[in-house]
């Protein structure tokens, strides 16, 4: 527009509508952007949750190895010893058998 020219007031009302339009969608996207904000929050507050979940379970979860491993040993030595003591309970019956058998004669 050159200068000196004046605005028409159909100019004026076009530019006022299209500012006031431009107004409503700084508006809506502010009010997008807060909800996304929020959004990404809780999210973050969820994600954070869970690892710390996770991280629990995971220490658990080697304890819960550690323990089974204990256990499995304690139970191999348990066995061993259960099955010395079968065999020395064998060779008492094997030698009061053969005692019997031998006083017999």
């Amino acid at each position: 527009m050159a200068p000196g020219e004046q605005f028409k007031k159909e100019d004026m009302n076009l530019i006022l509508e299209i500012n006031k339009k431009a107004i409503e969608i700084e508006a809506e996207v502010a009010s997008q952007n807060e909800e996304i904000i929020d959004t990404l929050n809780t999210n973050k507050t969820k994600i954070d949750s869970i690892e710390r979940k996770v991280d629990f379970e995971s220490a658990t979860l080697i304890e819960v190895k550690k323990l089974t491993e204990e256990i499995s040993k304690s139970f191999f030595e348990i066995k061993v010893i259960f099955a010395g003591g079968i065999f020395a309970t064998i060779l008492q019956i094997i030698g009061l058998i053969l005692t019997y058998f031998a006083a017999k004669k």
